[in-house]
């Protein structure tokens, strides 16, 4: 991997702690599988707050599926990860439908810039980076609103994204759930960074180099670890990014299998229940037979009893 000849990387397996977090330009935390406990959860949180660098990647499913509480630390500065995963509801490129091809995502302009190694422009007007659409068609995978950059979105959660956290990157109009934060960053009082990543598949091996994954790997990075402000994420926020509120959709399937009888109040029932039965719904006598014997007179037919037809039989001819 990149970062391993550029920077010295070593894998912590002890617990989080001041001291294993000091002269640490980094914090990655990719896909915890344990919770934390409250002390690391403080020292995560001291580390930020104070200047210090640190990236989240979580996984489809969220906490639920990799058994850990770092929503806990999160919801501090306004970010939590939700249980889902977002799909593609129209083919294109991948065939899975949780490898999202997502072509309008972008809510950063500045994120656009550093990805393509632009010079930074002064006095640039501004423009949106993200378009919600009416319709869904083909067309408008063609179609570009934010400045050129396309990811996959392997295998992710989304995020809920509140002030003083802002969000970065969208799953776009054409994925479900359909313009949700998929990527979002904070920055602390003291400079401290932080970024937030709902898919640990964004780069795999096997999606590192598929669309602009890289680029988008890079400029997250140069933004985390670079000290000369090439890459200003938190200068460039819109005040009202394209992004819809999060519904909750029921699992059709687990309620299916949980059926439940409906119970419902009723008036208090007579002493004399048989008055509860209607026997004009559907009774078996002879009452019509009278009406019926009276049909032969008027319609002058014999009153006979009824007589066999003799069937007919054609046999064909050889």
């Amino acid at each position: 991997m990149k970062l391993k000849s550029r920077y010295n990387c070593t894998v912590n397996k002890e617990a989080i702690s001041q001291e294993t977090l000091k002269g640490t330009q980094l914090l990655l935390l990719g896909g915890p599988r344990m919770p934390f406990t409250g002390h690391e959860l403080q020292h995560i949180r001291h580390y930020v707050e104070n200047g210090g660098n640190a990236m989240i990647i979580m996984q489809e499913g969220g906490e639920q599926r990799l058994d850990t509480n770092i929503n806990a630390f999160l919801e501090q500065v306004g970010i939590s990860v939700n249980s889902d995963s977002v799909i593609r509801k129209h083919f294109y490129k991948y065939l899975h439908p949780k490898e999202a091809f997502i072509g309008n995502g972008i809510l950063n302009k500045e994120l656009v810039r550093v990805a393509k190694g632009e010079a930074k422009q002064t006095n640039a007007k501004a423009g949106k980076y993200a378009k919600r659409y009416a319709v869904n068609k083909d067309d408008l995978v063609e179609r570009d609103e934010n400045g050129g950059l396309k990811f996959v979105y392997p295998y992710g959660a989304t995020l809920n994204v509140n002030r003083p956290a802002v969000p970065i990157i969208s799953s776009g109009p054409i994925s479900f759930p359909a313009n949700r934060p998929v990527g979002a960053f904070y920055v602390s009082a003291r400079r401290g960074k932080l970024f937030v990543l709902g898919s640990m598949k964004f780069f795999h091996d096997d999606f590192f180099e598929k669309e602009d994954n890289q680029k988008i790997q890079e400029s997250i990075f140069k933004w985390l670890l670079s000290r000369d402000n090439d890459a200003e994420f938190e200068n460039h926020i819109r005040e009202e990014p394209e992004i819809s509120e999060n519904q909750h959709v029921p699992d059709i399937t687990a309620l299916a299998d949980r059926l439940r009888s409906c119970l419902q109040e009723s008036d208090d029932l007579p002493k004399d229940f048989t008055t509860l039965f209607n026997t004009n719904l559907y009774k078996f006598d002879t009452d019509l037979v009278p009406e019926s014997i009276d049909l032969y007179k008027t319609l002058g037919i014999k009153h006979e009893p009824l007589t066999l037809i003799p069937p007919q039989f054609e046999t064909p001819m050889p």
